[in-house]
């Protein structure tokens, strides 16, 4: 796929790289970049090939990747441990909502005068929607480099046996499960008709359901919760039945194989697995994406995926990373990213320049339900102090106990809020 991809850019990449190395000093010291990135499934055979492409544009600047880890979790807990013993990562490519957690700690170089200096991020050529998610307490240490929202993957075959078309798909959960029960009464086999994808980074999907409800996570002190509420209420009602449903409770990986071998017809997922997904189907069925609901007409969607930080102390370190992630951002790095994973650019001059992406989308619309969806994000609520990975944790577990059916949503509410208040810093302290 990313030797397809560097061969359809031609001309246009090679523009791009000659312009890249234009400047470049060859007295300069050389520097290795030590980088860290997550999901390697997903992501070994971009990163490589992106690295590859950058230092051909910048001999003085090597890259070495760290053993990649499985989660944005885990590559948290990495960072974290690093600290302690002195061996950050230079780049990392870590989940959005983990920005705070590490500001908080003193890790991550602010970038705002990187950015001002190439003329800032919109001559760059950034979402400002996306380039904001990677802003806190005022200033930039993130720039998007996969950016993820939550669809519904459909199985169109499967919609056809029950006499409906994607085209008539319902717009609301109770309708969504409901139709759900019909596919499977009329599939001829075993199938799934609908799944919640509720597992993912343990919160995301869950803090969907509360936005798309109108409803916000934590409040704008960013250290109370705000879920609970009526429209947290709604959430954890929602996920309390699709476990009542029967919907069997399966693993990422599981229920992802599942759709693509067939046994599932409609799936909440995110987005970032859309091109593996139509590359595991094979044209086997017709597989499309559609918008997720929401609950109120001013519903909003948390953005998921990764931002590109520095965490390089060193000022010509500094620099260097800065080159990288800016190139890995830019136009030729999220053109390649786009083509090798499901996930949504950070960057609209690629969207918009047919030699790169706009070419892409005009032909691939299951890629383009995401940026469709791009007026509707909002942040993902990134939990701050020393018990952010276990606030996370929390949420899962409770989230499991409705989904598999064994408590409800009026049992659930008060021990979550209890034990994610718990888990909180005290404003102000």
């Amino acid at each position: 796929m990313i030797d397809l991809f560097v061969t359809k850019l031609g001309p246009v990449l090679a523009g791009a790289v000659a312009l890249m190395t234009v400047g470049a000093t060859s007295t300069r010291a050389e520097v290795t970049l030590d980088v860290l990135y997550t999901t390697p499934g997903t992501f070994n055979a971009l990163h490589q090939e992106l690295a590859r492409r950058f230092t051909e544009a910048h001999p003085d600047i090597k890259v070495k990747f760290r053993n990649p880890v499985a989660s944005y979790e885990e590559a948290a807990q990495q960072i974290l441990r690093d600290q302690i013993t002195g061996r950050l990562p230079d780049v990392a490519f870590n989940g959005i909502n983990q920005i705070g957690l590490f500001v908080d700690r003193g890790l991550g170089a602010p970038l705002d005068e990187f950015a001002a200096a190439d003329g800032g991020l919109a001559q760059l050529g950034y979402y400002p929607t996306l380039a904001e998610l990677g802003r806190y307490k005022g200033k930039l240490y993130g720039l998007p480099f996969a950016t993820s929202t939550p669809v519904l993957y459909v199985n169109a075959d499967l919609l056809a046996k029950a006499g409906t078309d994607v085209s008539a798909l319902p717009k609301t959960w109770p309708e969504l499960l409901a139709l759900g029960k019909t596919i499977e009464a009329k599939a001829g086999t075993a199938v799934t008709g609908f799944y919640y994808q509720w597992e993912q980074t343990g919160n995301w999907l869950f803090q969907s359901l509360v936005t798309s409800k109108g409803g916000r996570v934590l409040k704008a002190d960013g250290c109370s919760i705000a879920f609970d509420d009526a429209n947290g209420m709604w959430a954890l009602k929602t996920l309390e039945a699709f476990g009542r449903s029967g919907m069997p409770n399966l693993g990422l990986g599981q229920a992802r194989q599942s759709f693509v071998a067939g046994s599932i017809a409609i799936s909440a997922d995110s987005t970032s697995y859309v091109a593996a997904a139509e590359r595991q189907i094979g044209g086997r069925f017709q597989f499309k994406t559609v918008a997720f609901p929401l609950a109120v007409a001013d519903g909003r969607l948390p953005a998921g995926g990764n931002v590109a930080m520095v965490f390089a102390k060193d000022a010509e370190r500094q620099k260097a990373a800065w080159k990288y992630i800016k190139f890995t951002t830019g136009p030729v790095g999220q053109t390649a990213m786009v083509n090798s994973t499901g996930y949504m650019p950070g960057n609209e001059i690629a969207v918009k320049t047919p030699d790169l992406l706009g070419a892409f989308y005009a032909r691939s619309p299951n890629h383009l339900t995401s940026i469709q969806q791009l007026p509707l994000l909002t942040e993902w609520a990134s939990f701050p102090g020393d018990n952010s990975l276990k606030i996370i944790e929390v949420i899962k577990h409770q989230i499991e106990s409705l989904v598999t059916g064994k408590r409800t949503a009026e049992q659930v509410m008060p021990e979550l809020v209890g034990a994610v208040s718990n888990l909180l810093p005290k404003c102000g302290g």
